[in-house]
């Protein structure tokens, strides 16, 4: 079995569509965990528990695909300097 090793490139490439995922992910899950705390707020509203439930998933995954983006820029890096 013959393993390559990731380019430069490849792994700028990845970060590119990984930031793009996680950023997309951060635009739905701020704004709606914010609509949906205004709803637990109001007066007879919506359960404490559903901005919890409801949108920490997308912005923990929206953090975790851009910290990632983040560490394969810095192997990109790492590689280009041990040229």
């Amino acid at each position: 079995m013959r393993t390559t090793r990731p380019t430069a490139a490849s792994l700028r490439a990845e970060a590119r569509l990984l930031s793009i995922a996680g950023i997309m992910l951060l635009l739905i899950g701020f704004p709606l965990t914010l609509w949906l705390v205004a709803g637990a707020l109001a007066e007879n509203g919506i359960s404490p528990i559903l901005p919890l439930a409801i949108g920490a998933p997308p912005i923990a995954l929206g953090y975790l695909a851009c910290h990632f983006a983040s560490q394969r820029m810095v192997k990109a890096r790492a590689l280009e300097r041990s040229r």
